[in-house]
């Protein structure tokens, strides 16, 4: 959505940073920062709009994240600091710094900590303490500066946080960067512009932008959920692949709990599961959908570089073909037009910048129930991306008639939920003006399966039954689930919210076709010809569970036998060629051999059936090692 954003440059010239490489940092503490009248060391130097804390040299970088110098035992007390943390429901503090340094910088080190105060101040006041130490105006590791990120994200949805180094310039802005690359899936460069827009001189030398953009690279070859050959990083993977790269970006509990499962299975897996129970969202789902703030935050950084970056491109008018319709992300040939007439403006209203921004919100928007689907569809229309054509035929109308063979009958599916305040055949060809006049900063999530629920239009047999016949299906699905897979698929590959798109999908052909399509994508199948043989060649003296697997294959295949039998447990009649299908997906072996070699099909269905009753009666059975 921004314009191209040049490649930050370095607060230090080359000689200043060689300079402070070459001096011992004691040295450089003791004659250049101060002494004891060092203006981080308190507020004598800054303004009242520079301290977000009253008391510290501090701004906030994000709504949830405070940038601060770092804090003293004296001005914890004399600010009422620790008040102060509470009142703006700040729950942790991240510290930068390594013990010891900026000794001679304002008041004693604490002799405990090394630190200006103790951690256990904050720690008696229910603030969690962090301690990530970074060498002053240097970098840590990727692998350290991802473990901190890790915790940031983690310190987020728990509260407030502030970061501090010395000054809460340049570690702190190096730390904030990252975490805005790693959430937002923004670039490095966006990062680093943003941080310092709000905090005026953050990141300040070569090493420390040159790590933000490290940290960019490793992030974004990691975030493929599925094969895409448009991706950079897109080729296929195997299973052991995907979960080493999942290991890390995943955080928490969310990193113990599926540590040898894949997180797409697990998902997908769940919300089979709850469709075929009619139960509500699981907590996976409800979890992603509250991450609904990152898209606003990512809107918060697009806006703010665009404030930022229109008087720039006014002045380079003779150069504007580079910020051509396609460096904007905008695939509409208006709004060129429309960023022209913008550019010959004297001054920029708060409605001039949000037309500009129109076209992100309308890209999340329409995924929303409110705006009529949960798939890339705009009042029941499919919206090609660039690098996907979708046929006009599937645009015609907002109702695609699809075969019901479970009555005989054809069924209308409509992407909009019931509603008995909004039908389903109201208004359906007419051109919604919310995407053209009013932007929403960011449309509320809501659970599509619950909404299903408080229409009981079909019995709840039916839709297991639904759930599990797409499961079962052994022809290749239609061409437009097809579709709207492929755009799923986009969604998780590239978008930062492509997790809460994935669990407002309900339809049930287009979850299993997700699920099989992950499984036939990966570069090996999860059980080898080896596996097979060892498998059926010692059943029933041996079963899955003690048979030698890989963890990573156990608790896979154990995850997605969880499912089928939660749906085969309802309905029994497709247990079979449910079974059948999933033999395909785990070992790529021709229907014809699958059907001749009847006992691997034995072989998961006995473990599948232990499963469930350990799963349901856990006093009468052995415990699973899943």
């Amino acid at each position: 959505m921004t314009p191209q954003v040049p490649v930050p440059r370095p607060s230090y010239s080359q000689a200043r940073e060689s300079l402070v490489n070459a001096i011992p940092s004691k040295i450089i503490c003791l004659f250049a920062c101060g002494g004891k009248d060092c203006r981080y060391e308190g507020p004598a130097c800054w303004s009242i709009s520079q301290q977000a804390i009253k008391g510290v040299f501090s701004s906030w970088v994000t709504d949830d994240i405070i940038a601060m110098a770092r804090p003293s035992t004296c001005l914890i007390k004399r600010y009422c600091i620790i008040e102060q943390f509470k009142q703006f429901n700040i729950k942790s503090i991240i510290n930068m710094q390594i013990p010891g340094e900026h000794a001679h910088c304002g008041p004693p080190l604490d002799p405990g900590s090394g630190f200006t105060y103790s951690p256990q101040i904050f720690m008696d006041s229910q603030i969690y303490f962090y301690n990530f130490g970074m060498s002053d105006f240097g970098v840590s590791s990727l692998e350290g500066m991802l473990d901190a990120v890790k915790v940031l994200a983690f310190a987020v949805q728990e509260g407030k946080v502030a970061v501090h180094c010395h000054a809460g310039l340049g570690r702190t802005g190096v730390l904030i960067a990252c975490y805005l690359v790693y959430t937002c899936r923004i670039s490095a460069s966006e990062a680093v512009h943003y941080v310092r827009i709000r905090r005026p001189r953050s990141i300040q030398t070569r090493s420390q932008i040159s790590l933000v953009f490290d940290f960019a690279r490793l992030v974004g070859s990691q975030l493929a959920q599925y094969p895409c050959l448009n991706m950079r990083h897109g080729s296929s993977f195997s299973l052991r692949q995907y979960l080493l790269r999942q290991a890390l970006l995943l955080h928490g509990d969310e990193a113990r709990t599926l540590k040898h499962t894949p997180k797409i299975l697990h998902i997908l897996c769940s919300m089979l599961i709850a469709l075929t129970q009619g139960a509500p969202s699981p907590p996976e789902v409800q979890r992603e959908l509250e991450k609904r703030n990152i898209s606003a935050l990512k809107k918060k950084v697009k806006v703010t570089l665009l404030k930022r970056n229109l008087p720039a491109l006014k002045e380079r008018r003779g150069s504007c073909r580079a910020y051509s319709c396609e460096s904007w992300d905008e695939p509409f040939g208006f709004l060129e037009r429309k960023r022209d007439v913008l550019l010959n403006k004297r001054s920029y209203s708060e409605s001039d910048l949000s037309k500009i921004t129109i076209i992100e919100d309308f890209m999340f928007s329409r995924y929303s129930p409110q705006s009529g689907g949960h798939h890339k569809i705009s009042n029941g229309e499919i919206v090609p991306s660039k690098d996907q054509r979708i046929p006009t035929e599937s645009q015609k109308s907002p109702q695609t008639p699809m075969t019901d063979q479970r009555n005989g009958t054809t069924e209308k599916h409509s992407p909009n939920p019931p509603s008995a305040s909004h039908p389903q055949n109201e208004n359906v060809n007419k051109k919604t003006k919310c995407t053209t006049k009013k932007p929403q900063a960011y449309l509320k999530f809501s659970s599509n399966i619950e909404l299903r629920l408080e229409h009981p239009t079909s019995a709840q047999s039916s839709l297991s039954r639904a759930v599990a016949k797409a499961m079962a299906q052994q022809r290749p699905p239609l061409d437009t689930v097809l579709k709207k897979a492929a755009v799923l698929q986009d969604e998780l590959n590239l978008s930062e919210c492509g997790w809460a798109t994935l669990v407002m999908e309900t339809d049930p052909d287009v979850l299993s076709t997700l699920l099989w399509i992950w499984l036939d994508k990966l570069k090996d199948p999860v059980l080898s010809k080896g596996d097979i043989e060892r498998l059926t060649s010692t059943w029933p003296a041996q079963n899955l569970h003690n048979i030698s697997l890989q963890k990573y294959q156990r608790h896979t295949i154990c995850c997605l036998l969880d499912c089928v039998g939660q749906v085969a447990v309802r309905c029994p009649q497709f247990e079979h060629a449910i079974l059948h299908r999933l033999i395909r997906a785990l070992t790529r072996r021709p229907p014809e051999e699958i059907e001749r070699n009847n006992i691997l099909l034995q072989v998961l269905r006995a473990t599948m059936r232990e499963q469930y009753l350990h799963n349901h009666y856990p006093n009468t059975t052995t415990p699973s090692q899943c």
